[in-house]
């Protein structure tokens, strides 16, 4: 009898209704903490949504009350209850309202905020743009490889909206319905990994949320785009476990634009340098760049307050840069960034009066490790300051090898590959590595190029430059993209060691003088994976003291493979 109630109430569970609802969009997850979550979906018609969940996969023995939508508004259920750092497996269930029988969801799966002391995996990709100048089918198959390697989450650096851009010609405006058309198209890309990823987006300038497109009126781009995006996207906002903006913006409510979380050892912050800014900034007035008083004061606290080991930025670009914004810290001294007018006299005293520091010198006061930014499409790896500039590559861009603007928006310092790909960086109590991973067609790819392929790595310490007043972060790369690197500097005055792998190993690489003396300490028992690498020696010691003209050697030694050693001239 046991048995046949069971099998009676699993045929239930599972039936699909004759009158069964169509889906517009699919599941995409958001604001994570460590006892909560919120699922989304859209539905066609009025529907009767529940969720499921539970620590097993296949076995849910949770599940959130019943909650009736309308048709084509978002379907947003929180489950609530959960256990911190924990693995979850979903599925939403759905029926017209008043039914007894109800459809099922594939399975998907989330984790909880993670407890310090915990390793975990997160993605960073920037200007998926779709437009033009992108490839859709590669953008699927960068989401699935995101998808495929078990973040915790997804930081989208901004420019998915593209809404400034969908001007009408004969009236020079930017209708209202396109907003929404774009809003609906991302809903579908993101679904592809977002199921099992939740999804933190950045306002870029092609979301066009600027303070100049804003009339005070609730007919603009920017409040039609704040309303819409906050509709389809579901960004944190203060409530405990986030911090961020607490106003409440006319026609639009929460804007949910900056934000930060602790997640096991890292603090994230996400910034907005878009909304404040008015007039628009042009090449006259890069002081208009501005985060606001409100949100910069909020950015200088939860620096303050934080006790993370490891502190991540993400914003779109620089809150300053050149007269369209772009650049990395060859533009890192200016303006509200960095405090000197373009002439580079000081300015941030006149411009910026009361105001405790510039963004660069807050950010690095506060032991910040890297700022992850985008808009100038490529991977570009700087370092300035202790704090590592991340400019992230595109996850959709048709031409792969094409890194040739980095020169036009000012770029000649760094490593700099050409698209297409995304960020995995992995972090853990010992340290954090950021990885370049590349996306490829089957059509595209080679002997050489596989989807996949991590192209560049860099590995930071929880010791490390704000510790030790060491020297730069060496970062190896894939040795089939040897081609791709754009700037000599700072490879053709230094020195590069090459190296095969087999199989994946842990690699320590140490640099000695002709005396056999250690010099620095390029690798210290990192593992790698099989393949060709290269990685580059800046010259400098551990302390970032340059090392005159000479020969030294390096040994690189595996667990697995053993060691091998060569002799480097340098000649600077």
């Amino acid at each position: 009898m046991k048995r046949t109630i069971l099998t009676l109430a699993s045929a239930l569970c599972l039936i699909m209704s004759s009158k069964a609802q169509t889906i517009m969009h699919n599941e995409i997850l958001g604001r994570p903490t460590d006892n909560s979550i919120v699922v989304s979906m859209f539905f066609s018609d009025s529907a009767e949504v529940s969720v499921q969940y539970g620590t097993i996969s296949g076995i849910y023995p949770n599940q959130t009350s019943w909650q009736v939508f309308a048709d084509s508004v978002p379907a947003v259920m929180m489950i609530t209850g959960l256990q911190a750092d924990t693995k979850y497996y979903y599925r939403v269930c759905y029926r017209h309202p008043g039914d007894i029988n109800y459809s099922t969801r594939p399975e998907y799966k989330f984790h909880t905020a993670r407890i310090p002391g915990s390793s975990y995996s997160f993605i960073v990709q920037a200007d998926p743009h779709l437009d033009v100048n992108s490839d859709s089918a590669l953008y699927r198959v960068s989401l699935k490889d995101e998808l495929s390697d078990s973040a915790d989450f997804m930081i989208d650096l901004g420019d998915f909206l593209m809404t400034d851009k969908l001007i009408d010609t004969t009236t020079h405006t930017v209708p209202f319905d396109t907003i929404p058309y774009r809003c609906h198209m991302y809903r579908n890309f993101y679904g592809t990994a977002c199921n099992s990823l939740p999804l933190f987006n950045v306002i870029g300038n092609h979301e066009g949320e600027s303070g100049w497109y804003n009339d005070n009126t609730a007919n603009n781009v920017a409040v039609w785009d704040a309303q819409q995006r906050t509709k389809f996207f579901t960004n944190p906002h203060p409530d405990g476990f986030y911090t961020g903006d607490t106003s409440n913006t006319n026609f639009v409510g929460h804007r949910e634009s900056y934000y930060s979380w602790q997640w096991g050892d890292a603090l994230f912050i996400v910034l907005d340098p878009y909304w404040y800014s008015n007039p628009k900034p042009d090449s006259l007035h890069g002081w208009y760049w501005t985060l606001g008083k409100p949100q910069y004061d909020w950015l200088k606290a939860t620096l303050e307050n934080s006790t993370a080991t490891f502190k991540f930025v993400f914003s779109h670009q620089l809150v300053g840069g050149d007269p369209q914004g772009r650049g990395g810290i060859e533009r890192a001294n200016f303006y509200e960034w960095g405090g000197n007018n373009i002439d580079s006299t000081y300015g941030w005293t006149t411009n910026r009066p009361g105001w405790y520091k510039p963004i660069k010198d807050l950010l690095t006061e506060n032991r910040v490790n890297v700022f992850f930014h985008g808009h100038d499409h490529f991977f570009g790896e700087q370092q300035k300051d202790c704090m590592i500039y991340q400019e992230t590559p595109q996850p959709s861009l048709h031409n792969f090898n094409y890194p040739n603007q980095a020169a036009a928006y000012g770029y000649n310092a760094g490593l700099i590959i050409g698209n297409c790909g995304y960020l995995k960086v992995d972090v853990a109590p010992t340290g954090v590595t950021v990885n370049y991973i590349r996306a490829y067609k089957p059509s595209d790819t080679s002997s050489t190029r596989h989807n996949k392929d991590v192209a560049a790595s860099y590995f930071i310490g929880n010791v490390n430059c704000y510790d030790s007043l060491s020297g730069g972060i060496p970062v190896v790369w894939n040795g089939n993209y040897a081609d791709e690197i754009v700037y000599p500097n700072p490879f053709l005055k230094e020195t590069t060691i090459a190296f095969n792998l087999k199989q994946t190993d842990r690699i320590s690489i140490m640099v000695m003088n002709e005396k056999g003396q250690p010099v620095r300490r390029l690798m210290n028992s990192r593992t790698v994976s099989e393949g060709k690498f290269q990685i580059v020696w800046d010259g400098a010691d551990a302390s970032g003291v340059e090392q005159p003209n000479g020969i030294y050697w390096y040994s690189i030694i595996g667990e697995k493979s053993g060691a091998k050693s060569g002799k480097m001239v340098l000649m600077r």
